[in-house]
């Protein structure tokens, strides 16, 4: 779990907690928004405890922002009673719960608690799905013929380590699945089915929403017009870019950044605010 929180004295009481021996693991505090922006997309925590209101980036678009990312992640929300209004839209965006000011410990662990309990559940059935889909690769293998061996599907799962690695750093280029198979030397048409049936993705859907990830981020920061966002994450025509964001996020990414400059002004906060 991350704590984020712009109250030194606040974030040193929560972490003083015993999440331990509830069954946690604390790996990050961060001051304000944007430092807890950076420890989640660094960490992947499974839990965030954070305030709703601090500096530079609220709780409520830090939410936003990384459920555009990973949803998976679980929120509990610290608030006063006069922003309970942003808290009940907290959770209407899917937060666990919230914890009114002046914290109560036993509040905040039965919150965190419940967030424990969703997380392990959402666990439990992961595991489940990736042991049948197992089973279905095995079975489809053994009737094709073609049991593949142990070290050979930990060379494939290295392959496709590869490309994602090289998509991360490379999104902003042109690319194409043809490139990146002559770049690890395999046949386009054999890497192509290969990602697929190993991420369950195409490879140009993966590209996409790395590439809209990193806009969505980019939409952040005002002082970055939206043709310059489209070249940034290697999509050169903007038009293109602004329908594929359109499909993957169902709005425009002027109407996405109005949105989130909205809450933002609403809320009394600016994006980029240091």
């Amino acid at each position: 779990m991350i704590i984020a929180d712009d109250e030194p004295i606040t974030r040193m009481g929560l972490q003083s907690l015993e999440w331990e021996k509830e069954g946690f693991e604390l790996v990050g505090l961060g001051a304000n928004g944007l430092e807890a922006l950076e420890l989640i997309r660094a960490i992947q925590p499974d839990l965030v405890l954070t305030d709703i209101k601090m500096p530079g980036l609220d709780g409520l678009a830090l939410m936003e922002l990384i459920q555009a990312e990973n949803p998976s992640v679980k929120w509990v929300f610290i608030t006063a009673y006069h922003q309970l209004d942003y808290a009940m839209t907290a959770i209407k965006l899917g937060a666990v719960g919230f914890v009114l000011k002046p914290t109560d410990p036993d509040e905040i662990m039965l919150a965190c608690r419940k967030a424990k309990q969703m997380i392990e559940e959402d666990r439990k059935r992961n595991e489940l799905e990736l042991g049948l889909r197992h089973q279905l690769k095995e079975y489809s293998f053994t009737l094709q013929g073609m049991l593949v061996p142990e070290g050979e599907i930990s060379k494939l799962n290295e392959v496709i380590a590869q490309i994602m690695d090289y998509i991360e750093l490379n999104y902003m280029q042109e690319m194409t699945i043809a490139k990146v198979a002559d770049m690890l030397h395999y046949h386009p048409d054999y890497l192509s089915r290969l990602f697929k049936k190993e991420t369950g993705e195409n490879f140009s859907d993966t590209l996409t929403r790395i590439r809209m990830q990193k806009a969505v981020d980019m939409l952040a920061d005002p002082q970055i017009k939206v043709f310059e966002i489209a070249s940034r994450v290697g999509i050169r025509d903007s038009r293109y870019f602004g329908q594929m964001f359109k499909k993957h996020y169902g709005q425009t990414p002027n109407d996405f950044r109005k949105q989130l400059f909205s809450r933002h002004d609403e809320r009394g906060g600016h994006l980029n605010d240091t």
